[in-house]
């Protein structure tokens, strides 16, 4: 090989070893765009969108070392993520041992129920009522009712029976509603007695 070729050559591999460190130095931003969002999403416990951001990074970069190590590390936080319980069967088994209103507001009922949950359950179910309802009615409804060792969602149909509203149960809270089929009003009732037969303590 003559020294000119040699020289020539020399500098293709010298050029080509240059633009590799370029592009190791500066990689695709739309790489670097689809990290940023995979790590804010990891870091939020959003494994869903992380993993589909972190996916199109292998994709365009097979050998991205940051994608290969969320991506193995996702995978074993999916795998041990307890399963989604409805919050209706959670608090299925909270038993609230006694529910004593004697013409207390529908307010401060909904908050003693919040309070009991947190209570029975050790901090572990946080109760979160959305009320639909006209604030003079949550403050001025009275409601009287007498419950022992009942399921927080049967003390919830109860309060519901006399108070004429809807539980509904969402993923993150419990909508409290007008009954649909509700023909009064309830704002300023009278104080209604409820009494469930064949419970324990009555």
């Amino acid at each position: 090989m003559k020294p000119l070729q040699i020289i020539a050559c020399a500098l293709t591999l010298t050029l080509a070893a240059a633009v590799q460190a370029q592009q190791a130095a500066a990689p695709d931003p739309q790489v670097q765009d689809l990290i940023t969002q995979g790590r804010a999403a990891y870091m939020k416990g959003d494994l869903d969108t992380a993993k589909a951001d972190f996916e199109m990074v292998y994709q365009i970069d097979s050998r991205n070392t940051v994608a290969i190590g969320f991506l193995q590390r996702i995978k074993i936080d999916q795998k041990n993520k307890p399963k989604y319980v409805p919050m209706d069967r959670q608090l299925a088994t909270l038993v609230i041992p006694q529910i004593q209103f004697r013409e207390a507001t529908l307010g401060s009922a909904l908050d003693y129920l919040k309070k009991a949950a947190d209570r029975q359950s050790g901090g572990k179910i946080a109760v979160n009522f959305v009320v639909q309802l006209p604030p003079e009615q949550v403050n001025t409804q009275v409601v009287t009712l007498n419950l022992s060792n009942v399921p927080f969602t049967d003390a919830l149909k109860y309060l519901g029976t006399v108070a004429s509203l809807d539980f509904v149960y969402d993923k993150y809270a419990i909508i409290v509603k007008p009954k649909a089929d509700a023909t009064a009003t309830t704002t300023g009732t009278t104080p209604t007695a409820h009494t469930v037969p064949g419970l324990p303590g009555q």
